[in-house]
């Protein structure tokens, strides 16, 4: 996986330390977590905050829990103290929710989701509402805005999945300037390649990586 990440870098013209590798663990066990971990991989991504609550506890070493699926207001706090990023900040309330729940110490990261292929059932802000969240979670006491994340069109052809990364990068360029180096977590199995070439800096890659489960 590092060797086709490093060959979409090449190609793209970018240095492969430009784009973290966050594995993606959704519906695998916690020693296989571990086993990544032992590995090498920093950078665990987890979209459900049971499994959160269940494999964070028996982690061990040096690696970083993001949380990169819908957050929902009621479950904030659960997932509050294991995780490092929130990447799929998408709305106002759960911003004040976040902010309730800060008890001190040190920000949490986060990235502002954007849907930006335009399917209703997927998640995310609209692009129009970008800049408004982004200026939210900027005034934060509780939440250090990083950048912004987006999933590629399901289904999409390489125009449309490229031009839903384009739009990303574009609208990061316009929100997010103020931010030194800001993140844009974009591209999964079937499409980092093409996310790496708009970009992106956080890949999100499970089936590519560990394989289907469950």
């Amino acid at each position: 996986m590092r060797d086709r990440i490093a060959g979409a870098c090449l190609r793209a013209g970018r240095g492969v330390e430009s784009v973290r590798l966050i594995a993606v663990t959704k519906n695998h066990t916690a020693d296989t977590v571990q086993r990544l971990i032992d590995l090498g991989v920093h950078d665990i991504g987890e979209n459900r905050v049971q499994e959160i609550e269940s494999k964070a506890p028996s982690l061990k070493g040096d690696f970083t829990l993001h949380m990169i699926g819908h957050l929902q207001t009621n479950k904030a706090q659960k997932v509050w103290p294991h995780v490092g990023w929130i990447q799929s900040v998408d709305r106002e309330r759960l911003v004040q929710r976040l902010e309730s729940i800060y008890t001190g110490g040190p920000k949490k990261r986060v990235l502002v989701e954007v849907n930006t292929s335009g399917e209703e059932t997927k998640a995310g802000c609209d692009p129009q509402e970008c800049e408004k969240l982004c200026e939210l979670v900027a005034q934060s006491k509780s939440l250090a805005l990083r950048g912004l994340m987006t999933i590629g069109p399901l289904g999409g052809d390489e125009r449309a999945v490229k031009g839903a990364f384009q739009r990303l990068r574009e609208l990061s360029e316009k929100h997010c300037s103020w931010i030194d180096t800001p993140e844009l977590s974009m591209g999964m199995s079937g499409d980092f390649e093409w996310a790496i070439e708009q970009g992106s800096t956080m890949v999100r890659i499970g089936t590519a990586l560990v394989g289907e489960r469950g």
